[in-house]
């Protein structure tokens, strides 16, 4: 993530509303990829800052109505929600006690996963066919008056699926202890599962052979392999290969895992770099020096985690077939036209 910075000078953060040191309201506009302190006049919001200076915008209605989201849209754009809400298919009962603050915690790590997207320049948005979607959804373990009996978080088509539980963080660290996990977080989950949206963009047609030495036969039954995983889970072994226990289950979920801790890896270290806390010069094109500086950087990481008190903030091991694993999706990633040009599909 990087630095940003107010008309005034004052340090800003990514989910910023306001600037506490001036006071000027503030949004960010993901095609510029900077926060803007801006002005209101009549209905709009002029920004005041260099790299849109004078330019009309809109808040986005989330904000406006939910204090929600703090993406702005160009004035002369039709629509009411910002890039990232109108992704959007189905969002939490806003009637149920506090969905709200869930609602919050679901967008603010949304829009951290549509930030590395945009800044790998990777389409999520399709002109022609449904791009990634999201829903959030309640299920009766949580909210008996919902229809659902059980939501599992997931991927289909295109629409991302998030049970609303997972941004409660009692629940979360429940699930996190049942399933013996080390990280559990609503944006591992979403980078996750973003992962299945890309692998037909980015694995498929002449990387095919190759993925399928690395992460193996995609036309394996899934529900059979899903079956098989959760009724034997840790055998032991998996760790030379995999990046998680649950890596193991499908090589489609084994892609899936290892494209969420490729995106950790470029957002983490980016904000490393951008703050002074590792010296690195290519933000992403160079895969060696960055998988070396990420192993470097997360021992760190743990260790100012272990200063506070906390467990783990990275617990997992790069062995080398993980790393081949990740420089797939590197390579993947910058060799196709889907990360060569615009963000929105042509």
């Amino acid at each position: 993530m990087r630095i940003f910075s107010c008309v005034c000078g004052n340090r800003l953060f990514f989910d910023s509303t306001q600037c506490t040191a001036c006071g000027h309201w503030l949004g960010y506009d993901p095609a510029s990829a900077s926060m803007l302190a801006l002005e209101p006049r009549n209905d709009f919001w002029f920004s005041l800052g260099p790299s849109a200076a004078g330019r009309a915008f809109k808040q986005c209605r989330n904000q406006a109505d939910h204090q929600i989201c703090n993406w702005v849209i160009d004035a002369s754009d039709p629509d009411p929600l910002c890039r990232s809400c109108r992704l959007n298919q189905l969002i939490p009962n806003l009637s149920t006690s506090g969905n709200l603050i869930h609602w919050r915690r679901l967008e603010a790590a949304k829009r951290r996963l549509l930030y590395t997207l945009i800044s790998l320049e990777l389409s999520f948005e399709n002109r022609h066919q449904p791009g990634l979607r999201f829903e959030f959804l309640e299920d009766q373990r949580t909210n008996p008056r919902v229809d659902e009996p059980h939501v599992m978080t997931g991927y289909r088509d295109g629409l991302i699926t998030l049970n609303v539980a997972e941004a409660d963080h009692v629940q979360s660290e429940a699930a996190r202890e049942h399933f013996n996990e080390g990280y559990r977080t609503v944006l591992g989950h979403l980078r996750h599962e973003s992962g299945h949206y890309y692998w037909p963009r980015l694995a498929a047609a002449d990387r095919l052979e190759r993925f399928r030495a690395l992460f193996g036969d995609e036309r394996r039954d899934y529900d059979e392999a899903l079956d098989s995983y959760h009724r034997a889970r840790l055998h032991s072994g998996w760790q030379s290969a995999f990046i998680s226990a649950y890596a193991q289950a499908h090589p489609l979920e084994d892609w899936a895992e290892s494209w969420a801790h490729y995106l950790h890896m470029v957002d983490s270290l980016e904000t490393a770099a951008v703050n002074g806390v590792i010296e690195l010069d290519d933000v992403t094109r160079d895969f060696q020096p960055r998988v070396s500086a990420w192993i470097e950087f997360t021992v760190i990481l743990n260790e100012l985690n272990h200063s506070m008190g906390l467990r783990d903030a990275y617990p997992f091991v790069l062995s080398e077939v993980v790393v081949e694993k990740l420089h797939f999706i590197h390579d993947a990633i910058f060799a196709s036209p889907t990360a060569t040009g615009s963000s929105a599909d042509p």
